[in-house]
């Protein structure tokens, strides 16, 4: 007897292993279904294989343009840092500049600050002078009136003294 053709409590077989019957139906069910998706399904993917080299072309124009632009980026920002450059050389050099002036002018501001308290400290030093010599003068003339007024309050006689106050007292009154 064919192997085919065994009862299923025996079993199919090495190669058909489940019913016959199940294998046909299977077979028409599969063919039906991939039918079907052809019908159905084929021009779908069809269109979409056909579709596909125009997407992958537009996504390369697109990546073309934006490395272009991207060089353009990079070819800005090059020439922007090249002048940013020389703006830094300028700005250093006006920098440079500024602090010569500034250095020059606080150096004269210096040395006009110096005169200006030298010639006040001059003038202060003066003034002290003449206040010692007043001070000075005015102790030399106490001490000697002290020193008068005993030689003549033992020599003088109350005519002598009340002479010295008359004249002293017109003295005074012509010098205001």
């Amino acid at each position: 007897m064919n192997s085919f053709l065994l009862p299923l409590a025996e079993g199919n077989g090495f190669w058909l292993p489940h019913d016959i019957n199940e294998v046909i139906w299977g077979t028409i069910a599969f063919v039906i279904v991939i039918g079907l998706l052809a019908k159905k399904a084929g021009p779908a993917i069809k269109a979409g294989l056909n579709a596909r080299p125009e997407r992958i072309e537009a996504e390369l124009s697109a990546a073309e343009a934006g490395r272009v632009e991207a060089e353009a980026n990079r070819d800005s920002v090059k020439a922007a840092l090249a002048d940013s450059d020389a703006e830094a050389a300028r700005i250093l050099e006006e920098a440079r500049a500024t602090a010569a002036k500034v250095l020059a002018d606080g150096k004269a501001r210096a040395a006009d600050d110096a005169a200006a308290i030298k010639a006040r400290t001059t003038a202060e030093i003066a003034a002290a002078q003449r206040q010692a010599q007043s001070d000075l003068s005015g102790e030399i003339s106490r001490l000697a009136l002290g020193a008068a007024e005993k030689v003549v309050s033992t020599n003088l006689d109350d005519a002598m003294h009340q002479s010295l106050i008359d004249t002293y007292i017109s003295q005074v009154g012509n010098a205001n």
